[in-house]
């Protein structure tokens, strides 16, 4: 193994330590700082952006070539919370080596794509005399995990900066060892949906002429699917989405994985909602927005029995939003439904919201990144135009206009947001040698 290698695994520990939770507001000056000195180090201008709760770190490295290209690689610092603690099978905050892989939180979302990233700079610019064949700017923001908050007022603050070129956080190797290329994401807005029908909780007794609570919420609730199809029934719900193109089209049906495979790999036990209406559950998966009910709180939910009417009932609500759909307006439109119902009185509160995106992965940028991993990657690379998950690319293409494509060292077990998150020690040296490979190939533009 390089220095290099081994010097940015000894920063990669020093990343994991810090518990950066951004749904906590935990350590993220303090990793926005470490990471700041890291670029320093490598020779990078580097500014350090603390408008917002998450610091925004930027650090350019400059080529001397005349006319060189601009390379924009975009990474975030934060992490999930680590909990629960007791399904870990060590410390989440201490890097661990094991078997050929690396373990801690973040290690895959996203941190060992940051230091696999620097690795590969650092090695390039070892390699050729301290020079570079293409501008590369590093945008590392602390708020990914929380819908990106304020990263479009940090953009907006920051109109110098500009690409041809963005390379995004992460991507996997699937179960078949292919590397994935990813072009776009799902946007999302989640919010809350609060029933009161008391002041206080009442003696389930009254439940003959009281309303609960509970009852009153998941009538409402109920009113937005309609359950013979799994389709929405908000009015024009779906009428902003942007429909695929047959190419993106093609892209996903082209994806590995059947039917069948998904259901057994994901425990699925219950219908499909795509085999109730008849549409391709690929399709439906990477191009159709959805509501989904994360969970509700009412009442007792302790041990045992309380004859309880509950006054008060909560649920935590997403809708996953394809390119076109705009966040604030979808909120709207499913809280006028609710009220058009008859459930005016359901409270509906916004948590977090952003747009989605797609590339267009015939852009000349993007089928440039997709002929060098055929050349490296032994097998067709797995090219797809978008994911069911969700992020901030919408935000960074309104910003800088450039094509987008996501590539990274994480592989189908390495359990993202779950206990033991993982990456392989062989995925992290390939996509060392391969981000190389894409600065390398600036020298020949």
């Amino acid at each position: 193994m390089s220095n290099r290698k081994e010097e940015y695994l000894t920063f990669l520990k020093e990343l994991i330590a810090l518990p950066s939770v951004s749904a906590k507001h935990e350590k993220l000056p303090e990793t926005a700082a470490l990471l700041g000195q890291a670029l320093e180090k490598l020779g990078g201008q580097v500014e350090i952006d603390d408008s917002y709760f998450a610091p925004l770190v930027i650090a350019h490295f400059n080529s001397n070539q005349a006319g060189a290209k601009n390379l924009i690689i975009y990474n975030h610092y934060d992490v999930q919370p680590a909990e629960p603690f007791n399904l870990w099978d060590q410390d989440p905050w201490t890097l661990t080596e094991k078997d050929g892989h690396l373990i801690g939180r973040g290690v895959d979302d996203d941190k060992g794509n940051i230091t696999a990233r620097f690795t590969a700079l650092a090695e390039y610019l070892d390699e050729n005399d301290g020079q570079l064949p293409v501008n590369i700017t590093f945008l590392i923001e602390g708020s990914e995990e929380t819908a990106s908050q304020h990263l479009d007022d940090y953009l907006a603050k920051h109109p110098e900066l500009k690409a041809d070129l963005i390379i995004w956080e992460s991507g996997n190797k699937d179960d078949q060892g292919q590397i994935e290329l990813g072009g776009g994401n799902k946007g999302i807005v989640t919010f809350d949906v609060t029933a009161k029908t008391a002041g206080i909780d009442l003696h389930s007794s009254l439940a003959t002429v009281v309303d609960s609570a509970a009852w009153r919420l998941s009538q409402g609730l109920a009113t937005l699917f309609d359950p013979k199809t799994g389709r929405i029934q908000v009015p024009d719900f779906y009428e902003d989405v942007v429909t695929p193109n047959q190419r993106e089209k093609d892209l996903v049906a082209a994806l590995p994985g059947t039917k069948e495979e998904f259901i057994k790999g994901h425990q699925i036990t219950a219908p499909l909602l795509t085999d109730k209406r008849g549409d391709d559950w690929k399709e439906a998966l990477y191009f159709e927005p959805s509501i989904n009910i994360e969970g509700i709180s009412s009442g007792y939910e302790d041990q045992g029995v309380k004859t309880v009417l509950p006054a008060e009932a909560t649920a935590k609500l997403e809708a996953r939003l394809v390119p076109g759909m705009d966040p604030d307006k979808t909120l709207k439109q499913i809280q006028d439904f609710l009220a058009d119902q008859g459930f005016a009185d359901l409270t509906v509160t916004k948590t977090l919201g952003q747009p989605g995106y797609r590339s267009d992965m015939s852009d000349p940028e993007i089928k440039k990144v997709i002929d060098l991993a055929k050349d490296f990657y032994p097998g067709e690379p797995v090219v797809s135009p978008t994911s069911p998950g969700t992020g901030p690319m919408a935000y960074v293409n309104n910003a800088i206009k450039a094509p987008i494509i996501s590539l990274g060292v994480g592989y189908q077990g390495a359990l993202d947001h779950a206990p033991n998150e993982n990456i392989r020690l062989t995925d992290y040296e390939d996509n060392i040698k391969f981000v190389k490979l894409i600065i390398g190939s600036y020298a020949n533009h």
